[in-house]
Formats: structure tokens, sequence, C-alpha cells
């Protein structure tokens, strides 16, 4: 995800993603949201949610991983401190990411398969589009033939 939209996150919810400077190896979020910017407004979304459940202390909800998940190309959360209504919010957020694109945020979208170049992502129809689209280069322009004067009258015989 692009770091303005990440940083945006971490400074409207800073005690949901305190994680983030935690060693990598209780929690991912050293590496950031890695998934598509198309996600934002799912994973704000739930943010707000989870925040207006939860309180501060340590014992408050973390999340400590925003990836894409490798099986089904949908979003994956990790939270710590999990209760089941935040679960639900979390399992409510993956399936919105399911119909959603991960890079334009448009829905409808689908997994797409092998025969493009999105292998694996959740992406609409227009990112499919410009994601095959081969670049256009300059040929030679075909020859035209030469203007005749309007006054000019051909006769065939």
């Amino acid at each position: 995800m692009d770091s303005q939209l990440e940083n945006a996150l971490y400074k409207r919810f800073p005690h949901l993603y305190r994680e983030k400077t935690a060693p990598l190896q209780s929690s991912q979020m050293g590496w950031g949201l890695q998934c598509g910017d198309g996600w934002h407004k799912i994973i704000y979304e739930m943010s707000r949610k989870i925040q207006k459940l939860s309180g501060e202390g340590e014992f408050a909800p973390a999340i400590t991983e925003v990836s894409k998940n490798s099986e089904d190309g949908t979003l994956r959360v990790q939270v710590r401190n999990l209760t089941p209504p935040i679960a639900d919010i979390v399992l409510g957020a993956t399936e919105a990411s399911r119909l959603t694109c991960e890079l334009c945020s448009y829905s409808p979208a689908f997994l797409r398969g092998v025969a493009n170049n999105l292998e694996g992502h959740i992406a609409c129809g227009r990112c499919v589009a410009k994601a095959g689209a081969k670049p256009k280069t300059k040929g030679r322009k075909p020859k035209r033939k030469p203007r005749r004067a309007p006054d000019t009258i051909v006769v065939k015989r």
C-alpha cells in the first residue's frame, strides 16, 4: 500500500497499529500493510469499527499483520487479543475484499487466473485491461495517395 495511506491509518488509529514498531519475530506490521491501495477503504472501515468496540490498554486488540492471502487472494488480517465481535468485523473485511479490486477499489472484481498478468490478484476488468495492454510502438505511417486538386476531373478510359 502507498506509504501516505499507511501513515494516515497509523495516525488515525495509533493504538490499534501499535505493533508497527515491534520486532518482526512478534509482529509482521514492521513490513507495513502488504496489499493494494484499493483495499484502503475496507481497512479504514474495519479499523474504525474495531476502535469503536475496543478500549485502550495493554489488553486492547492490536493488528499484527495486514497482507494478501496467497491461497485465495483476499485480505488477511491478524489481530492480537481477539474477541468474538472483533473477529466478526475482521471476517466482514475479508469477505468485502473478495469482491473489491485491490488496485482501484472498484466492485465487482474477481480473482484472476493464469491467463493475464494479475494471477492471484482480485482485480476488475479495467485493471486487467491496463495490466495486459501492450505499449503502443511508433511505427511507420501508412503511405497515403496524393490529393488531387478539386477542379480536376479524372476520366477513366
